[in-house]
């Protein structure tokens, strides 16, 4: 009398199919239970794969991963399904898990197509035909999608679904079109969050104020996605209008500056105790930030320092010198003031060839000339090539004289914010803060700070313009 096999029937069917067809699992279901029983098996279970498609990643179909876990256990002879394409339509993953079940000596039925198998050469060959064909779909599909979706976010439609939204925004319909939008229950939220970390520059401490503030609302993987997703300025990938935007694209550029700033800390000690100057000391020889370090005095407290990561962990820079954090300190406390003129003075010698009244009188000469050269195209007095050509070369030089103008008025405009932070008793305000505020100021003003190659002191400051 020959053995009687376990088996375990796997069903699935996708989102599309249970819109289509209703009741199309237990359909599958009976169906299988059925054949089961006219061979003689034991049905030991079935596992149902609800919504899912048979090209999702194997990872992403729970179902079959409990499954497979029945079959490493030993507890499965047979897996029964419908049809192939309820199976697999994906080539590498049928392989890998047909591994599993040949290390477990357990085999698979498809009820419905008894041509299909691993039994007989014929069986095979309709097996790997089968499969290409439905890999070439699947791609072919895949694509369609791609497009159709490359349109949809041209066009500023919604295209994913709200487990993938970026946190702040939510899906509306607006004239008939999904499109997304602030979500009001969390627009002020973001807002602070984005006011925080551009004041103090640090996630982990930006997570901490606001689940401190408001529980545990916000984690640190949205906070890693939100500094660097183009969302929050409204872009989204071609559309540089895709959803209104909490942060603008200058924002945005100075948040990836931040972001490449700051260096990562390991010790609980010094994430709760922070460098002041983390990121901010550049290596005079390679380029690259410095890294802190600290070392314990006898007296119980720390001296800390910055040096080049290139030298001290694989000797690939030649610069050996240290700066100690007190004596920068002690240093930028006693000379901001002075150095902040000096910049001031050196930049706008630089960029004062010419009056910012001048500027705008050259801005509006280049724009009165391009509407001389659409009078003379219209009228038929130069050719279309002569007007492509000219108005090319004009739009160009307006764009740099516009681009000057706007540079020197925000230039202008930072040194007298940096101005204001440093005004009144603010060094008696500044001793009064604890190390991550002091960290947080000093990141405020300043966006790097470059050493001397000989001695390792201070050579330049440079502010945050």
């Amino acid at each position: 009398m020959s053995k009687i096999l376990r088996c375990a029937i796997y069903i699935r069917v996708s989102s599309a199919e249970q819109v289509m067809h209703g009741k199309s699992l237990e359909a599958q279901l009976s169906y299988l239970t059925e054949y089961a029983d006219r061979q003689g098996w034991r049905l030991i279970g079935h596992f149902a794969d609800e919504g899912k498609t048979a090209r999702k990643e194997l990872k992403r179909r729970k179902a079959i991963k409990e499954l497979l876990e029945c079959v490493k256990r030993d507890e499965v002879d047979v897996v029964l399904f419908w049809k192939m394409d309820r199976w697999f339509r994906n080539v590498s993953d049928f392989y890998k898990v047909q591994d599993i079940l040949d290390a477990h000596h357990c085999k698979w039925v498809a009820a419905a197509e008894p041509s299909m198998n691993l039994e007989t050469r014929e069986g095979r060959l309709n097996v790997n035909i089968m499969l290409s064909i439905n890999q070439n779909e699947m791609d072919t599909t895949s694509e369609r999608i791609k497009f159709v979706n490359e349109v949809s976010i041209r066009q500023g439609k919604a295209v994913f679904g709200t487990a993938a939204l970026p946190f702040g925004y939510k899906v509306q319909a607006i004239d008939g079109v999904k499109r997304l939008v602030k979500d009001p229950d969390k627009e002020a939220l973001v807002n602070e969050i984005f006011e925080y970390y551009f004041t103090h520059q640090s996630k982990q401490g930006t997570v901490k104020y606001i689940n401190r503030k408001y529980g545990d609302v916000f984690t640190i993987n949205s906070m890693l996605t939100m500094s660097k997703s183009t969302f929050y300025y409204g872009k989204y990938r071609d559309n540089d209008n895709y959803c209104p935007a909490y942060i603008t694209k200058e924002q945005y550029d100075a948040m990836q500056i931040i972001n490449e700033k700051n260096i990562k800390i390991k010790s609980q000690q010094t994430k709760q105790d922070p460098y002041l100057f983390s990121g901010l000391f550049v290596c005079p020889l390679c380029g690259r930030r410095l890294g802190s370090a600290r070392r314990r005095r006898s007296s119980g407290t720390y001296y800390r320092y910055y040096r080049c990561i290139n030298h001290y962990t694989n000797s690939q820079c030649e610069f050996s010198h240290s700066l100690g954090e007190k004596t920068a300190e002690e240093y930028l406390l006693n000379n901001i003031e002075r150095l902040i003129v000096e910049k001031e003075l050196t930049i706008n010698a630089i960029r004062e060839e010419k009056q910012p009244d001048e500027r705008v009188i050259n801005v509006n000469d280049y724009r009165k000339e391009l509407d001389r050269l659409n009078n003379m195209y219209q009228k038929g007095r130069i050719s279309e090539e002569k007007y492509d050509a000219e108005y090319a070369r004009i739009s160009d030089i307006l764009k740099e004289q516009e681009d000057k103008v706007l540079h020197f008025s925000a230039t202008s405009k930072s040194f007298d914010k940096i101005k204001q932070t440093i005004s009144g008793d603010w060094i008696s305000i500044y001793q009064s803060l604890d190390r991550e505020n002091k960290r947080a100021f000093w990141r405020s003003i300043i966006s790097s700070i470059e050493c001397n190659t000989d001695s390792g002191t201070i050579q330049n400051v440079n502010f945050l313009l």
